[in-house]
């Protein structure tokens, strides 16, 4: 399937989890331990301004932040990026991540996999539960297997790997992978 698809049904399972969420939610800690829930949001918009940026052949914004409502910033930066994105000038572009030049299909590959994880710690904070479709998890499995070594552990961008189960799902050995633990547990 083709990233694009997949990075939109992504964003829309996140959105539709952050538009679920009462304003007192906004606070709750979250499983990325140096966020709140508006934190995780944050940075999905912070990412979302910074290859913004980069596809348009700017610096990225230093400091994006939120409006009082962040479920509407994530909401707007996202069709903004799939929109930036959609085409296929967009997916064959130079794109530089983590030092290394990429494309923009590669980016968005990024974006897609990021944007899913989060849904689940936001949902996860927040109490509710949710399951990936099995096609989505295993795509942002393909993805997220392919990261450096280096964003995992201490210091990087994901705590350790988690033993996944024989037989595991998709959508759990998405969350072991990007060390979470498989089961949520209600806020």
């Amino acid at each position: 399937m083709d990233i694009r698809a997949l990075d939109r049904r992504a964003v829309e399972v996140t959105g539709a989890i952050i538009d679920r969420l009462t304003d007192e939610q906004l606070d709750l800690a979250s499983p990325c331990s140096e966020w709140t829930v508006r934190g995780v949001i944050g940075h999905m918009v912070s990412n979302n301004h910074g290859m913004l940026a980069k596809i348009a052949g700017q610096e990225p914004p230093a400091e994006a932040g939120l409006s009082a409502d962040p479920r509407v910033d994530f909401r707007e930066t996202a069709e903004a990026f799939l929109v930036a994105f959609g085409g296929d000038e967009a997916q064959e572009a130079p794109f530089e991540l983590l030092g290394v030049d990429r494309t923009g299909a590669v980016a968005q590959s990024v974006h897609f996999a990021d944007v899913l994880v989060h849904a689940w710690d936001i949902a996860s904070a927040a109490g509710i539960d949710l399951r990936f479709d099995e096609d989505l998890a295993e795509a942002a499995v393909k993805v997220v297997s392919r990261f450096p070594e280096e964003l995992w552990g201490p210091g990087g961008a994901f705590s350790a790997r988690l033993p996944a189960a024989e037989g595991a799902s998709a959508h759990e050995r998405l969350l072991a992978l990007t060390g979470r633990a498989p089961v949520a547990s209600a806020a």
